[in-house]
């Protein structure tokens, strides 16, 4: 293979700071947005704005899933072959993870509490692995939480792959393709939501972004363009392939994967390619809505369920008054993710990292 292509380094490990990657998170919470807009809409209009093709905007999980492989083999594909590059590894994702999620899943909890909704939820919930993002049969207290379950999942075994060497990550995530395969041939993947989250076919989208990871590392990407335009081309594809959401269930396994984890593929590829190459680099903006796409991303359910109770008094028939709400609910959300990733994810984020340097410089 040949070697990694030199890039300008911004980030530990000889990894630049990715900023159309950054672009393509902004791109994958809007989409997510842009689901619970329409269902909120629809749940509480007659008449409505927002296409029911917009739930289709739940691919933007898919694209986080594949984006979240791909980071991992790229920052990390120097600190291969040590149990403590395994251990801090596994610190500084849980110093990203757990901060914002406890801090978001608390003012659920609260929101539930101020609405008088205890007992509807927290009766039937695990309070406490909704907080520690463990898998449970329900879904979490913060329900976007269990995108997160699964990103623990894919940490941890991603832990146990650091301990060997670099060389042989492509053989280990076949292996674990494999794995979940065979699961689901022998009908063991449901057995309880911790084998559920184990085997759960999603798992293929982080191992998709991680090969692709090791594709853009060993070869200098090219065709930029034509990858971002065809990865485009196949995410609506496979919305079309799916159907309208309105007419069917919508696919949680293996079809969502084959719908979604290709495009989402071939987008992360062409633009780390474009950037690389010079061609083309996201707009400042853009990038900073995906550094707020973590805290835009755990709060905007709670925005827009907060002005809709708020709302709620004012509202009048029509489509203005939904335009309005639309309007205004995306300016919330954008204030208050902006608000809480300078407010709170930035300087604690920065704090704890810290904090696990000083140790790991401890002889």
């Amino acid at each position: 293979m040949a070697r990694s292509h030199p890039e300008k380094t911004n980030l530990p490990g000889g990894a630049p700071r990715l900023a159309n990657i950054q672009a393509l998170r902004a791109f994958a919470v809007l989409l997510v947005v842009g689901v619970h807009l329409q269902f909120n809409e629809a749940l509480y209009s007659a008449q409505t704005v927002l296409s029911p093709w917009l739930y289709h905007g739940v691919s933007g999980v898919d694209v986080f899933f594949v984006t979240s492989g791909f980071i991992m083999v790229y920052i990390s594909r120097h600190r291969f072959g040590t149990a403590s590059n395994a251990r801090f590894f596994l610190l500084n994702r849980a110093a990203r993870i757990y901060p914002p999620a406890l801090l978001f899943t608390s003012l659920a909890v609260l929101g539930m509490v101020l609405a008088g909704s205890t007992q509807k939820w927290l009766s039937d919930h695990n309070v406490l692995y909704s907080f520690l993002l463990l898998p449970q049969k329900q879904q979490p207290l913060l329900g976007v939480s269990w995108t997160l379950i699964h990103e623990l999942y894919f940490y941890l075994i991603f832990a146990v792959f650091l301990l060997g060497r670099f060389r042989h990550l492509l053989v280990w995530l076949l292996v674990w393709a494999l794995v979940i395969t065979y699961a689901h041939y022998k009908g063991i993947w449901g057995y309880n939501p911790w084998s559920l989250i184990a085997f759960h076919p999603l798992t293929f989208e982080f191992i998709l972004g991680a090969l692709t990871g090791l594709v853009i590392v060993h070869f200098r990407p090219r065709y930029g363009g034509l990858a971002l335009a065809v990865g485009i081309v196949s995410l609506l594809a496979g919305a079309f392939w799916i159907g309208a959401p309105v007419e069917t269930d919508y696919p949680t396994g293996w079809g969502r994967v084959v719908a979604f984890a290709p495009g989402a593929a071939l987008m992360l590829y062409g633009l780390h390619g474009l950037e690389v190459s010079g061609r083309w680099h996201a707009p400042g903006w853009l990038v900073r809505l995906g550094d707020w796409s973590y805290s835009l991303y755990l709060s905007h359910i709670l925005v827009i369920s907060a002005l809709a109770h708020i709302w709620a008094p004012f509202a009048r028939p029509g489509i203005v008054d939904n335009i309005i709400f639309i309007l205004v609910a995306l300016i919330a959300i954008l204030v208050f993710s902006a608000l809480a990733y300078y407010g709170f994810e930035r300087p604690v984020l920065r704090l704890l990292k810290t904090a696990i340097h000083r140790q790991k410089a401890r002889p």
